[in-house]
């Protein structure tokens, strides 16, 4: 028994699949499952049931590959911990970013970075909160950066600004004669908002809450394919306070007022493993971050 082995379990209950597992591990389907076979005689029971046409994992099964998860981090936290010494930079920063805000957070900082520390490397990785926690629970992802979203008793956060919300809407609208616009003002509007994956979606519904969820449209994967419908003439939209730095506020006929609202913002926080090995690493992250982030938003972070 060793910790190849248990790599090799994990692999199969993640790929649900010993041929695909074989070829993530970069070895044989024989070796794999030969390895698999010989962990199982030695635990003395069952890890997988496998048939011609079917794979499942037993009971027991379930239980080792949950220990087996935990040794494999523990181990990936020895090998990190001995290179904290002498350069947390030194081994890629894995770092998983909402949709929402990846396109116009990343371009701040991560120049920044590069020309600050030349050696770091940093793996991004955009998707939807959800499977972000998940992925980072798993040791997938070193680092998220994601709005306000569930706590998990797993994981710390430093709260990195607070990201104010603007409507944006087509010359023309009546929008276009208020100095600021209040939640009530979009009683009247077509709203387009995201789908309901991005929790976008879930903090402008509750901010424009007076409307009924059935009145607002649900038409979009992402923040560009909302702009343009707004430059078509769809509706409007409520857009967070970085995006307005792109093209399509001086480029496609779009205005924006700022929404008067105390509660018109959502929070970005830096969030990561209790037992991640790189605190370091990532509170240098967090201050370049706050560093390189305009005025348009309120930084939260301490020095």
């Amino acid at each position: 028994m060793n910790i190849r082995d248990f790599k090799y379990i994990i692999a199969v209950a993640d790929y649900k699949s010993f041929y695909k597992a074989a070829m993530h591990c970069n070895v044989s389907q024989p070796t794999l499952s030969g390895q698999i076979k010989k962990l199982e005689d030695y635990l003395g029971n069952k890890i997988f049931e496998r048939t011609t046409k079917s794979l499942s994992i037993t009971t027991f099964g379930e239980e080792i590959i949950s220990k087996a998860r935990v040794i494999i981090q523990d181990v990936d936290a020895l090998t990190e911990f001995s290179f904290k010494s002498k350069n947390p930079w030194s081994l890629p920063l894995k770092v998983g970013i909402i949709p929402t805000l990846g396109p116009y957070l990343i371009p701040k900082f991560y120049l920044y970075l590069k020309k600050t520390i030349p050696e770091a490397k940093v793996i991004f990785d955009e998707n939807v909160t959800s499977i972000l926690l998940d992925k980072l629970s798993s040791g997938e992802l070193d680092v998220l950066l994601i709005s306000d979203g569930e706590k998990n008793s797993a994981f710390t956060s430093i709260d990195l600004f607070e990201e104010p919300f603007w409507v944006a809407f087509k010359r023309g609208n009546q929008l276009e004669d208020l100095n600021s616009v209040q939640p009530k003002d979009l009683a009247s509007q077509n709203v387009l908002l995201l789908n309901k994956t991005h929790c976008l979606r879930n903090q402008i519904s509750n901010l424009i809450s007076q409307q009924d969820e059935s009145d607002l449209n649900t038409i979009a994967s992402s923040l560009e394919t909302l702009i343009n419908l707004v430059a078509a003439g769809e509706g409007c939209t409520l857009v967070p306070a970085l995006a307005l730095q792109s093209a399509w506020t001086t480029d496609m006929g779009i205005l924006v007022r700022k929404i008067d609202d105390q509660s018109a913002n959502r929070k970005i926080r830096l969030v990561f493993r209790k037992n991640f090995t790189r605190t370091k690493q990532v509170h240098e992250l967090a201050k370049m971050i706050g560093y390189q982030s305009p005025n348009t938003v309120k930084i939260l972070m301490k020095n």
